[in-house]
């Protein structure tokens, strides 16, 4: 599958979109949510909190998600390019750890740059996760393992260590929340051709549990997004943004947009 070295972004950023909705039956939702649960169910919807990142929360037992990420490529011969991906999670990370399994399928078409159509190439990741007191989480994880189809020509696993936390603000008297997103990583995370680990990290600022704004920093790519849970009922995120605003590598700024449902088994 011939990507640019950007487009690398959609088999991790998948996996978040994935995960999003998952990730809203957990702390991460009951933080962003506010204080009054004990009164209010929260709705299930809610906003995305990265865009090409991994986050430290994630899905626990009988936890799953789906989710698609489509992207503009100037530098091959289509316009366009994508991947899909499906997340499960096993154990509790309210109680001792979590464990998120992920498939990312990164040929959703038969053409000349994904050769094979729909599901013939892809990955897996894993990550080991769990809930810290005040809205934080600690995770470990590996990314792209398993490859198979042309993604075996792609880049190394990468192993990383992530923290998030949800902190609360007051804007002219309103209650807001803000999760912020760092972790350090190899490989994928890495500068291009270069050995050792890089920082990556994202910030999102939720004007409402359903609509937040987001800066992400990939540790290669700087991504700027906003995320909308427009179902309030529903565990259903989209995701649309810019990718590489900053033009490093020359390669150009594209636009992508990605979309995760999570539901219960």
């Amino acid at each position: 599958m011939k990507l640019s070295n950007k487009a690398g972004v959609a088999l991790v950023g998948v996996l978040a979109v994935a995960a999003l909705p998952v990730q809203a039956s957990t702390v991460y939702r009951q933080q962003v949510s506010g204080a009054n649960l004990a009164s209010l169910v929260p709705p299930s919807a809610t906003a995305g909190a990265s865009f090409g990142s991994p986050l430290a929360f994630g899905a626990s037992w009988g936890d799953a998600g789906v989710g698609v990420f489509v992207q503009s490529i100037d530098s091959v011969d289509d316009d366009f390019d994508g991947a899909a991906g499906l997340v499960i999670g096993l154990g509790d990370a309210k109680k001792a750890v979590g464990l998120e399994a992920s498939l990312a399928l990164s040929s959703l078409i038969d053409n000349a740059n994904a050769p094979g159509g729909f599901g013939d190439n892809g990955s897996f990741s894993l990550k080991l996760h769990t809930a810290l007191p005040g809205g934080a989480a600690f995770a470990v994880g590996v990314n792209t393992i398993g490859r198979f189809g042309d993604a075996n020509d792609a880049a190394k696993s990468s192993l990383y260590a992530v923290g998030t936390k949800v902190v609360p603000v007051s804007i002219a008297g309103s209650s807001k929340n803000l999760v912020l997103n760092l972790g350090v990583g190899d490989n994928g995370f890495a500068e291009p051709g270069k050995d050792g680990v890089n920082i990556f990290g994202s910030a999102a600022f939720y004007f409402t549990q359903q609509v937040s704004l987001i800066a992400d920093y990939t540790g290669r790519f700087t991504n700027l997004g906003v995320s909308v849970a427009p179902f309030k009922k529903y565990p259903f995120s989209i995701t649309a943004g810019a990718i590489n605003v900053g033009d490093r590598y020359n390669s150009g700024t594209e636009y992508a947009v990605s979309a995760g449902y999570g539901f219960k088994f």
